[in-house]
């Protein structure tokens, strides 16, 4: 009997056991909550990263005293490479701009010849000024050009500047008669075809090679240019800028004309002639000339700038141009970093092509109409036909253009440099004259007579290139390289931080909400055998006790047989 009872009860085990594994099967996986699901993608991402150190962290095999070191010389490693990569981003972001020399040459042919303006330094001719009575408004003017004192209500009643430049053009040298001679590219030129009247800082001057007037000025033209056609003779003027160049101009021969070679007998030459028996009022304490070179594009600025011509001496000025380019892709910088202005950016109200010398005289301009209430004479009317300051705003006038007013620096701070730009520097010797070509006494070539030779010495020059400094693929090698070097950080760990910070717990949220959906489906099904599996389970749980009752091992089985075979019930 306790045989059967024993055998019932394995039997009863046995269904249960299989009803539970049925259940097991057919009922769907339990939803998993995001704790336990953050805390496996963890596990996960710490496992199979290729980013060195973080399975050392997740590794349960060591001690917690080994965990937490590697967890410490990790963040040490991190904070080093994040101290190391923002100066490499500021390095970048901030000095992104580094001159180099071009590899290409630059030759002479391919660049125009510099504009060469010449002023005499007498600002009226001795036998013009001596007309005027000292109660005339001419005699103000005169004075005002003199830096002399003078009437003061006659120097106030100077607003018309037109007339003031016409009276200048009057009473100044004319220019035929101060370049008695000249030769360019070794072919004899009538010098009254090749050099224009312009009203300078130095009084009225001559320049040659300056931009066409209507490529030079937005509006307001100057009078002693508005007439350039004896200048130009068989040359078509262009609209050159040191960033086009002659680009599209391949034939022909163009103004500004470009250098015809190198030496002495290819460059410019003159003759002039200084009339100083002639001379009225210096603007400085000596007789002669002054002669500056510029880009064509870009206003003189003889006062500061020129060099001085000595009479009775013959002066050679050996150029030596200085050309800055710039890669277009820096375009993108912001100006404060590369410091520089493309022609397109540079907008100016008075002059067409932007350059610093242009920006700058437009701020003084405006500056001396915004302390003083007037402009110097030589200065851009950037509003019209500004007033002219007198001899009593001296003082203003010079305060603006010393920049001793605070207000300049800021103006002048906005007047960055053309990232494309051409200068000429000069390299001078000099000799007295022996003899000159026009049959002039050799008293008065000494005395009066000027000879200057200007030319290149080289075919070819190497301009300075603004490159990057840092660029992009320069950063991110840099970045990489100590990312690798302290975290062994790649690209493909990008992909896996991707991938187990988005990638995965987005798929796992739509598994979880399919999982939901057929739990709900499925729920009477898996009740009904919920409620089997739980009568099963009663079941088995009764007779686990009639069995803890009547438990018989087989050992005990063969006892109780031996007893009562030995000892048989009494009836």
């Amino acid at each position: 009997m306790a045989k059967e009872l024993y055998l019932e009860m394995r039997a009863h085990r046995v269904r249960h056991n299989f009803w539970r594994r049925q259940l097991r099967i057919l009922a769907p996986p339990p939803v998993p909550t995001w704790r336990r699901f953050l805390a496996q993608n963890t596990d996960d991402f710490c496992r199979n990263s290729t980013i060195h150190g973080l399975k050392y962290l997740n590794n349960r095999q060591l001690r917690v005293s080994d965990r937490v070191f590697f967890g410490l010389a990790l963040i040490a490693v991190v904070c080093i490479a994040l101290f190391l990569i923002v100066d490499a981003f500021e390095k970048w972001n901030t000095t992104p701009v580094i001159v180099g020399i071009n590899p290409d040459p630059t030759y002479i042919t391919n660049e125009p010849f510099p504009a060469v303006t010449i002023c005499n330094l007498n600002q009226a001719l001795y036998t013009k000024a001596m007309q005027f009575a000292n109660d005339t408004a001419e005699y103000a003017m005169l004075q005002l050009l003199c830096h002399r004192s003078a009437d003061q209500q006659l120097t106030d009643a100077i607003t018309n500047w037109e007339r003031l430049e016409q009276f200048i053009f009057n009473i100044s040298q004319p220019c035929e008669a101060m370049v008695i001679g000249c030769r360019f590219g070794a072919e004899d030129y009538n010098c009254a075809r090749m050099f224009l009247p312009i009203v300078t800082d130095e009084g009225l001057c001559c320049v040659f090679n300056m931009l066409h007037p209507r490529f030079m000025y937005k509006h307001n033209i100057p009078l002693t240019l508005r007439n350039v056609s004896n200048a130009l003779g068989d040359f078509r003027a262009v609209n050159w800028y040191a960033e086009q160049g002659y680009a599209g101009h391949t034939q022909g021969r163009f103004y500004p004309r470009t250098a015809q070679g190198t030496g002495e007998s290819l460059g410019l030459s003159l003759t002039l002639d200084v009339q100083a028996d002639d001379y009225y009022c210096s603007s400085s304490n000596s007789i002669g000339f002054k002669i500056s070179l510029h880009s064509p594009n870009e206003s003189p600025n003889v006062r500061e700038t020129g060099v001085l011509l000595a009479p009775g001496l013959e002066t050679k000025l050996r150029i030596e141009p200085a050309k800055i380019v710039t890669e277009q892709q820096l375009r993108s910088l912001d100006r404060k970093y590369r410091r520089c202005l493309f022609h397109s950016e540079g907008k100016l109200r008075y002059f067409a092509h932007y350059t610093q010398r242009n920006c700058e005289m437009e701020c003084l301009s405006r500056l001396l109409l915004q302390h003083c209430g007037c402009i110097s004479f030589y200065m851009p009317r950037v509003r019209g036909n500004d007033p002219i300051c007198s001899i009593r705003k001296s003082p203003c006038v010079e305060s603006v253009r010393l920049h001793t007013v605070a207000a300049v620096e800021s103006c002048l701070d906005d007047c960055l440099p053309s990232c494309f730009d051409l200068t000429y520097n000069m390299m001078t010797s000099y000799a007295k004259i022996s003899t000159v070509e026009h049959n002039l006494s050799e008293a008065y070539v000494e005395r009066s007579v000027a000879v200057v030779n200007m030319y290149y010495k080289e075919h070819t020059f190497r301009a300075h290139k603004q490159t990057e400094f840092i660029g992009i693929s320069d950063f991110l090698s840099s970045v990489g390289g100590l990312m690798g070097l302290f975290l062994g950080f790649s690209f493909l760990s990008i992909a896996e931080c991707i991938y187990f910070a988005f990638i995965r717990p987005c798929r796992s949220c739509a598994e979880s909400r399919r999982l939901k959906a057929v739990s709900i489906k499925q729920r009477p099904r898996h009740n009904a055998i919920i409620e089997v599996v739980a009568s099963l389970t009663r079941q088995s749980q009764q007779q686990q006790q009639d069995e803890h009752l009547f438990r018989i091992l087989p050992a005990k089985w063969l006892e109780a047989e031996l007893n009562q075979q030995r000892y048989p019930p009494r009836v």
